[in-house]
């Protein structure tokens, strides 16, 4: 089993027009980091903003007020 896993929240906050990313880093024993992730991703999409979660690296979650996006990556320039 691997020790840790690392999932980063990039989202894009529509009323400032900024790019902010923040990354979250579990133990390997539970799902907290991808937990805490996804409790910010929902803020992020209760403002209607476009937000992406990775994986190390790969892309396993996306959305925008409420509407799942299955269009590639959000911020092709970022990461």
């Amino acid at each position: 089993m691997r020790d840790k896993m690392t999932y980063k929240l990039t989202w894009k906050d529509e009323d400032s027009n900024s790019v902010n990313s923040k990354e979250f880093i579990g133990n390997g024993e539970d799902h907290s980091a991808f937990h805490d992730a996804f409790t910010m991703a929902s803020v992020a999409d209760g403002n209607l903003w476009p937000w992406v979660i990775e994986r190390d690296g790969e892309q396993i979650a996306h959305g925008w007020g409420g509407d799942q996006l299955d269009r590639g990556r959000l911020f092709p320039t970022c990461g």
